[in-house]
């Protein structure tokens, strides 16, 4: 099959949407099929890569505008030359293009859906994306809960399928890691180590952990260490928020300094560093309604080095925890109930062991790119079939 990607997410920006769109097209394209992508333009200072002269059409300038216009016109001139089967979006934000090729063409277009992306509250944003829903031939759900979100919407389940995203095991890294990272991994070595990997946002849950479970952790476990990666989303369509001031007065008032670290964006060996020495990985995130954790791939990567999972039961995170398998689920803002679980497993080294095992087995397979490009592929061959029916 030859598909056209038309994409506003797109490394080296680094986010979930961003894997998402890059390792469906190349997950695509190992299976064989072709695949086009039409992206935004490259950010200031940022390197192209091979993909760029091979696949990739760049928008040349900056900002929404410019990549819908770049996005209609060179798709445009893409579908007249290469005449794909289907338009795939990985977000809503190319759904206008799509959805305008669409209309000229009668090529079909399918859009991966993440969640908050349907949340947002704004009425032209509603106003907007209910033609490009309701125009996609098929609607890919990064879980249930999305699916659930898109049903609630009026779309009919039969053009909705889930498909999760994926992980890939990383390769061995060349690059070493920083002498901070080493140095601080090895003042806490021997302590328990909790472990949040994320864009700084609200939903996470992160400044109300800090707030609430810390205090009921470290009269429990006095020498246990929270670590905090990521930082906050500046590139980001939809979250505006800046709470890293409030992390960290949360973190000064509490006199958390010794036990709640924030290390800020780390190089992927950092990274890596940190995963390898981590204990347990913690998403604490609130159930808020107009937005939603869609799904958690952070919980595959820290499963990738065995390190099991606490959350809590919201948003599309019981598809990525196996609630007593892989790690287990909490009720959002339950804060005491986190509080006991996070001290069960870290008091039973056995069974936290056996955990991150299964995690990394389930990981491995199911949660591959390969086997999710696999989930992609039978999707769109189903809309193509549907369609010529």
């Amino acid at each position: 099959m030859k598909f056209l990607m038309l994409t506003w997410n797109y490394p080296p920006v680094v986010g979930g949407i961003e894997q998402v769109a890059q390792y469906t097209a190349t997950g695509l394209r190992g299976r064989g099929h072709t695949v086009r992508v039409v992206a935004s333009a490259l950010p200031p200072g940022a390197q192209k890569t091979d993909d760029s002269t091979r696949h990739l059409y760049r928008a040349r300038k900056k900002g929404i505008p410019a990549f819908l216009w770049h996005a209609f016109f060179t798709g445009l001139r893409l579908i007249r030359q290469e005449k794909p089967d289907a338009i795939l979006c990985p977000s809503l934000t190319s759904g206008p293009a799509a959805w305008l090729i669409s209309q000229w063409t009668r090529v079909p277009y399918a859009i991966q859906i993440h969640g908050s992306d349907v949340l947002v509250s704004n009425r032209l944003y509603q106003w907007v994306i209910t033609p490009l829903l309701s125009g996609a031939r098929m609607l890919f759900a990064n879980s249930q809960n999305t699916a659930d979100l898109l049903i609630r919407r009026g779309l009919h389940r039969t053009k909705i399928r889930v498909v999760s995203p994926g992980v890939t095991p990383p390769p061995p890294l060349e690059a070493t890691s920083t002498d901070s990272t080493i140095q601080l991994l090895a003042e806490i070595k021997g302590r328990p180590i909790l472990l949040t990997v994320g864009r700084l946002i609200r939903r996470k849950g992160i400044l109300e952990f800090i707030e609430q479970v810390i205090p009921l952790l470290s009269v429990r476990i006095p020498d246990l260490i929270y670590l905090i990666v990521g930082g906050e989303p500046r590139a980001s369509l939809i979250h505006r928020e800046r709470i890293l001031e409030e992390l960290t007065l949360a973190i000064q008032n509490g006199g958390h300094e010794n036990r709640v670290k924030w290390l800020g964006r780390l190089s992927d060996a950092d990274l890596k560093l940190v995963y390898q020495q981590a204990d347990l990985f913690v998403l604490p995130c609130l159930d808020t309604p107009k937005d939603v954790e869609g799904f958690g791939i952070v919980i595959l990567e820290a499963a990738l080095h065995g390190v099991p999972c606490v959350a809590t039961r919201c948003g599309g995170l019981p598809d990525a925890v196996a609630d007593g398998k892989t790690g287990l689920l909490v009720e959002p803002g339950r804060f005491s109930e986190m509080a006991d679980a996070l001290c069960e497993l870290l008091g039973q080294p056995d069974r936290l062991a056996a955990l991150g095992a299964a995690a990394r087995q389930r990981t491995l397979a199911e949660f591959t790119w390969d086997a999710v490009a696999a989930r992609y592929e039978a999707g769109l061959q189903s809309m193509l079939e549907s369609g010529s029916r």
